[in-house]
């Protein structure tokens, strides 16, 4: 049950914050309405507006179908089926709404054509970007202190080094995509030049902000992660509470910037305005075979999209929807891994556990101890590899052990802690109690014979 909260807590959230992010597309900013491009008259257009109530309204009703659909999965048993159950949600999260979204731009782009608001922009206005005002880019110094942060408990923490190092891989990588995936482009709308300089620099300085304090969140994700080690259930909660944090702080950027963006263009769209719909498929995915340019700007909000006309925009989407298809069946593999035996046997040279293609083989003149520990370690702590309910493989660490490795069941004690003469522990165990005590039983007479022999 603890497992099921777990991962819908972590989720959950995130469908009434796509409803409000996704009917907030009903709202004109810079004449795009849930990505139709329409003149001003068009605002209060009966069809328009009745359009825009229904996308609303179905919107609403998705995240309470998804909201409704949450429930009984929090009882479902079994990691397996749970993961199986929260993946398939997280495919629905993603496709309904973008259906609905998706339907309602189709209707709109209809009354579009049958008004004849079709605007074919053969005279187009450019705007260099010289011309606007310069907004100097961050200095790396700046996210260097969330690099630092993040790497700061190896000092007293090596056993975790590899995740700090990732954490810490994380600012300088939001660095890069702040400094480089930013297209450099003014936001034109219209023949208000003036408006395309304030738009462009709004655009910028919320890009700015927003990787900025990504960066310093994960950093502090860092810092928890060392810090919690003996309450992980503390850690589970403050480890959530930051994604929660990240996510309404990149929110609240995107949100701002598509208000001021609504503001500065309440009056936009009355004679010429740029008219790009043709190259934004479903308002969503943009295509467009004539742009030399890989990533490009959203035209509403801060954020960045792929041109899908290049190949390697092709490659992401396919990736992408791969996944999707793949994540259901997340379930159905780990039932698979977690289902294979765990074989415990000693061989002329050693003892050897295996389960499945894992592996692990200890000559007798390694060994320096043995234990049997009728329960697990306390403060048991995964580093690397697989924690399930029935299944715990890989690289552990434990109170008053350290790093180990392990390869057993967690339902089925006693457990044969196994420490090596070069001081290495590994902890193993089998899915028959009795065969475990007859095991280390053997191992340890074998060892007491050589002992004093």
């Amino acid at each position: 049950m603890f497992i099921n909260i777990f991962l819908w807590a972590s989720i959950i959230w995130v469908a009434p914050l796509a409803c409000y992010l996704l009917i907030n597309e009903a709202k004109f900013k810079k004449n795009i309405v849930i990505g139709v491009t329409l003149p001003y008259q068009a605002r209060e257009d009966e069809k328009v507006q009745e359009i825009l109530k229904r996308f609303k309204k179905q919107q609403i009703l998705v995240c309470i179908i998804l909201l409704v659909l949450a429930i009984p999965c929090l009882f479902a048993k079994g990691l397996g089926l749970s993961m199986a159950l929260w993946c398939s949600w997280i495919d629905l999260l993603v496709i309904l709404p973008n259906v609905v979204y998706v339907m309602n731009n189709k209707a709109l782009k209809k009354v579009k054509a049958e008004n004849g608001w079709k605007r074919e922009n053969t005279d187009s206005i450019r705007i260099d970007t010289v011309t606007i005002p310069p907004d100097k880019w961050l200095s790396p110094w700046v996210f260097f202190p969330a690099f630092f942060l993040s790497l700061l408990p190896v000092i007293w923490d090596k056993n975790f080094w590899t995740l700090y190092a990732i954490l810490a891989a994380i600012p300088v990588t939001f660095w890069l995509i702040y400094r480089y995936l930013y297209r450099n482009k003014s936001e034109t709308i219209d023949e208000n030049t003036g408006l395309a300089r304030v738009l462009t620099q709004v655009r910028r300085r919320n890009w700015r902000r927003m990787w900025l304090v990504c960066a310093y969140c994960f950093s502090a994700l860092s810092l928890v992660i060392f810090l919690t080690q003996s309450n992980p259930m503390l850690g589970i909660i403050l480890t959530i509470a930051i994604v929660f944090f990240i996510t309404l702080a990149i929110i609240r950027v995107e949100m701002n910037t598509r208000k001021i963006q609504e503001k500065l263009t309440a009056q936009s769209g009355r004679d010429w305005y740029v008219d790009d719909d043709d190259k934004w498929i479903g308002g969503i995915i943009y295509y467009n075979p004539n742009d030399s340019r890989f990533i490009i700007n959203n035209r509403i909000g801060t954020n960045s999209s792929f041109n899908l006309a290049k190949p390697a925009g092709k490659a992401i989407m396919g990736f992408v929807v791969l996944l999707l298809i793949a994540m259901p069946f997340t379930g159905i593999l780990l039932d698979s891994i977690a289902g294979k035996e765990i074989e415990l046997e000693l061989t002329k040279t050693g003892i050897v556990s295996t389960n499945g293609s894992a592996r692990y083989s200890i000559l007798y003149e390694e060994i320096a101890e043995v234990e049997l520990l009728e329960k697990l370690p306390m403060k048991m702590t995964r580093k690397f590899g697989i924690g399930m309910e029935n299944l715990l493989r890989g690289s552990f660490s434990a109170e008053g052990i350290g790093n180990m490795e392990v390869c057993l069941d967690p339902r089925y004690p006693p457990f044969i802690l196994i420490t090596t003469r070069n001081d290495k522990h590994y902890l193993f165990g089998t899915r028959h109690t009795d065969l475990t005590k007859q095991i280390f039983e053997q191992l340890s007479a074998s060892l007491n014979s050589e002992q004093e022999f």
